[in-house]
């Protein structure tokens, strides 16, 4: 089916309407309306003040929260172009990234079999509140959602679109693992590189400073109140009333306790050692589709595995700021548009985390001023238990997929 018989269809239309309807309340969320407070950016006019000095001054931002790949710093380039003031046409750039998001969700449902995951792009979008258009996380997410669109299908642009989401966030990169097929691999491996590479070059050419710099600041950080790992001062904090002793640094919350520091460094370690398991499965399962389980060849499977790797990245990570669950929406959407994805449980739960996300923080959303800063403790508990339950779950799933024996094929008569 193509393009062409998806626009056609009437649930498209439906699906346009309904987007306008969600994306008037993300943005309402923003207070355009508000005639008390108006409209607050939030990070927004921290982008607009890093926008001027990249723009005006050809610089990368010189500070300990800039942590970001040198693709952020042409992305927060890019509504300079318009005509309106940074916030307003930085708005409108995200909205378009969200548009192409349900594009391509609604042209992989198409494909697979499932609504599901353009649902959910809809209606649990908005539940983050003004947070898509407040971040610039939105654009990283639909480069990964296009590539996943093309794997298996297309190496090349695979590989170059998941290079270039991993240049505003690095965890696209992560996409690889998804390509079983050594040779569909190197031309992926290839896309990806030179979309690195050129990225990096222009980078270089429009902007001085140290184009590296980024990898230095992130591994300064240490544990976010809001991270996975912060589980134990939170359920210390809900039974006993203790606040947690926070502090601001990189412009977050971050716990300040000598036991916070060394589950921090710890959790490097857990970062790594999925990603090394992440390469054994990635392994296994090509040895078993050469053995000749077929089914382990499918693009669900891909997607599911990259669901369960970025899951458990984010599950280990020292830092989990309210915008990842846009990329967890995300790929949550695309597991959800096969009929066929074994991950259907973990993926709604991670839909459930993301709205318990922002349930978390005071009126303002996800960006004012919140319950003893940093939300209600019992909702953060509940919200990273959810979590690490999906990442349990999606990794035993897929590690009974590669136990599943293959059926015994009927005797010819």
């Amino acid at each position: 089916m193509s393009w062409g018989s998806l626009l056609r269809s009437r649930k498209v239309w439906i699906w346009a309407a309904v987007w306008v309807l969600t994306r008037f309340l993300i943005v309402a969320h923003v207070g355009f309306w508000n005639d008390a407070i108006g409209p607050q950016w939030e990070d927004v006019s921290i982008f607009g003040v890093w926008s001027e000095e990249l723009g005006v001054h050809g610089a990368l931002p010189n500070e300990e929260a800039w942590q970001y790949p040198p693709g952020a710093a042409l992305l927060l380039v890019l509504p300079r172009i318009g005509w309106a003031a940074f916030g307003y046409d930085f708005l409108a750039t995200m909205l378009i990234f969200d548009l192409v998001g349900l594009a391509l969700l609604a042209r992989l449902g198409q494909r697979e079999g499932s609504d599901a995951g353009v649902w959910v792009w809809l209606l649990a979008m908005p539940m983050l509140r003004a947070l898509p258009v407040l971040r610039f996380d939105l654009a990283p997410t639909v480069l990964a959602i296009g590539a996943l669109l093309v794997i298996h299908r297309r190496p090349a642009w695979f590989g170059a679109l998941a290079g270039l989401g991993a240049m505003i966030k690095a965890w696209p990169i992560a996409l690889l693992f998804g390509e079983w097929d050594r040779g569909r691999l190197l031309r992926a491996g290839a896309g990806a590189v030179a979309a690195v590479v050129a990225v990096f070059a222009i980078s270089a050419l429009a902007f001085s400073g140290d184009q590296l710099n980024f990898l230095k600041e992130q591994n300064g950080r240490g544990l976010q109140v809001e991270a996975v790992a912060s589980l134990p001062w939170h359920v210390r904090q809900y039974v006993t009333g203790e606040e947690i002793d926070a502090g601001i640094r990189y412009r977050a919350w971050e716990i300040e306790d000598g036991g916070a520091d060394a589950i921090a460094a710890a959790l490097k370690w857990l970062s790594l050692a999925a990603l090394l398991g992440a390469g054994f499965w990635w392994l296994a399962r090509t040895r078993a589709i050469r053995r000749g389980r077929d089914a382990l060849a499918d693009a669900v499977v891909s997607r599911d595995f990259v669901f369960t790797v970025v899951l458990l990245l984010v599950v280990t990570s020292r830092v989990l700021s309210p915008q990842y669950m846009i990329w967890m929406l995300g790929l949550a959407a695309v597991v959800l548009t096969a009929a066929g994805s074994r991950l259907k449980r973990p993926a709604w739960t991670v839909v459930a985390a993301a709205i318990l996300t922002t349930s978390a923080y005071g009126p303002m959303g996800a960006y004012g001023t919140a319950y003893n800063v940093y939300g209600p403790a019992f909702i953060m508990l509940i919200r990273n238990v959810a979590l690490i339950v999906a990442a349990i779950d999606a990794s035993v799933t897929m590690v009974r997929l590669m136990r599943e024996r293959r059926p015994e094929t009927a005797p010819a008569t």
